[in-house]
């Protein structure tokens, strides 16, 4: 073998050409690939607390259903419903005939009584009469003015005057009309008092709130207005459908509201913790079901210029923002824009250095 020239070009040959092809199609490294350019932000942790959400219906706070006390016909209803009224204004009355009989005849017996008790006062005095007679004179008196004071209360409320400087919401009777004793008549609110939202919440949420807890409402009657709201009282029982009911204060006198506007509410609780709020943007991997607090960002190594994936707590999602209560560090470089082109270890370009913090080009 050693003396016979050109075997080894000749056996090598075919194997330098089976090669040659393998080495030309062989892609580069990872390294050779060129960098992503995204933009990154600091992680930064601050007091938050998850809100209730929920809805409810906006009422007058103090709301009173006008009545009179006796039957009879309704002689005059002067306002109508959406009138405003002044305290003390009349509102309704009863034909007067009957209660004015009724004082009367009331008037009558006390007379009748107060004289009949001076003549036995005389009599008993010239010892003509027991006193048994004399004190069932007495009694007769007291009864009849008994009497005379019921018939001028009922007087009294055979009309309807203005509790309070207010607006008149419902009206349920007509003139003419025969009422019974303490049917509605008028529907009144108390302006002063402003407004409330009854809603309810479950058992998970009554826990975490309490009254002066601030709320956040928006009517869908007015969706580019927020109001503000403040718990004023929750129920200690829960309801037949299991939930608890909470009262919210609107002490706002703003012309468009309406008794009967539904709101859109969210409570934000006082019990505050540490959150980071970041973009969704940010989140490579969405909660799944088995583990629906989990989620992954990806963190800029700034050593290396590359990806880190990191396994984040994600506590709920508002709007565009994700709250992250466990996972980061405050001031570690999240990526934000761009973190769905990228897998960990890829290397990136930071498109916003300056407003990220000083970062130095790749």
């Amino acid at each position: 073998m050693l003396g016979r020239p050109g075997v080894y070009p000749r056996i090598l040959l075919p194997f330098v050409m089976i090669l040659l092809p393998v080495v030309a199609i062989t892609p580069g490294h990872a390294d050779d690939k060129p960098p992503v350019s995204v933009t990154v932000q600091p992680v930064h942790y601050q007091n938050d607390s998850v809100p209730v959400r929920t809805s409810g219906v906006l009422r007058w706070k103090s709301r009173q259903t006008l009545a009179f006390k006796t039957a009879g016909p309704v002689a005059t209803v002067l306002v109508d419903a959406g009138d405003r009224m002044i305290k003390g204004q009349r509102l309704a009355n009863l034909v007067p005939d009957e209660i004015d009989a009724q004082l009367s005849a009331a008037s009558a017996r006390v007379a009748l009584a107060r004289n009949n008790l001076q003549r036995m006062q005389q009599l008993h005095n010239r010892n003509a009469l027991s006193l048994d007679q004399l004190q069932s004179a007495e009694t007769g008196l007291a009864i009849a003015q008994s009497q005379l004071r019921m018939a001028r209360f009922n007087q009294t409320y055979a009309s309807i005057d203005a509790p309070a400087n207010g607006l008149v919401l419902q009206r349920h009777v007509e003139a003419g009309e025969l009422v019974a004793p303490h049917q509605p008549v008028l529907l009144v609110a108390d302006e002063s008092k402003g407004w409330i939202i009854r809603t309810s919440v479950t058992d998970r949420n009554i826990v975490r709130i309490a009254p002066g807890d601030k709320v956040s409402i928006y009517f869908d009657a007015l969706p580019e207005q927020r109001f503000t709201g403040i718990i004023t009282r929750t129920t200690a029982m829960a309801s037949s459908a299991g939930t608890f009911a909470v009262e919210i204060s609107l002490p706002t006198a703003n012309p468009l509201l309406r008794s009967g506007f539904v709101a859109q509410l969210e409570i934000q609780p006082d019990h505050s913790r540490k959150r980071a709020l970041i973009p969704i943007s940010a989140l490579i991997q969405s909660p799944v079901d088995d583990q629906p607090n989990s989620a992954s960002v990806l963190i800029f190594n700034s050593e290396q210029q590359t990806a880190i994936s990191r396994t984040v707590t994600l506590d709920y999602l508002d709007g565009t923002m994700a709250a992250i209560s466990q996972g980061l560090k405050a001031g570690e470089l999240l990526i934000t824009t761009g973190a769905g082109l990228l897998k960990p270890g890829d290397r990136v370009h930071v498109v916003n250095a300056d407003t990220a913090g000083g970062l130095s080009d790749p």
